[in-house]
């Protein structure tokens, strides 16, 4: 399959099939702006049999934003793209911990009633399970 090449930008590869739409909306939050924006649903791939993909033209990836696409997507690999040249390919791993990223889903928790900072800590990596250092709520964020 051809595909039109990123000048610059960023190329986040590997998302299991079925996810590239919720990143992207994940991503349009980040202010993403008006530059072009390529996704490819249910491609084939020697890795994961399908998956998605997604181009973004003038737009990088900041650290916070790929700890949370591997929240989603635990192998996702990001590209960073200069003049037609891939120069730094990322392949974020979920921590320990995740502070401030995602709200807690438990509506009685103090950080949504309190205004405190989510704090979570990541029971499991396969599949992502995150548990609430609050409330002690155990989700799956997808």
């Amino acid at each position: 399959m051809k595909t039109q090449m990123l000048e610059n930008g960023t190329v986040i590869d590997h998302l299991p099939a079925g996810t590239g739409l919720r990143c992207l909306d994940i991503l349009k939050k980040q202010n993403i702006g008006e530059e072009s924006i390529i996704i490819f649903i249910n491609v084939p791939s020697n890795v994961l049999g399908k998956k998605d993909m997604i181009k973004l033209q003038n737009f990088y990836i900041d650290e916070k934003m790929a700890t949370f696409l591997s929240l989603i997507a635990p192998h996702v690999t990001i590209n960073i793209i200069h003049e037609h040249t891939v120069t730094k390919k990322v392949k974020p791993t979920l921590p320990d911990t995740i502070e401030g990223l995602i709200p807690c889903i438990n509506s009685r928790c103090i950080t949504n009633t309190e205004g405190y900072m989510t704090e979570y800590d990541i029971k499991s990596k396969q599949p992502v399970v995150l548990k609430c250092r609050y409330c002690e709520f155990e989700f799956t964020p997808d």
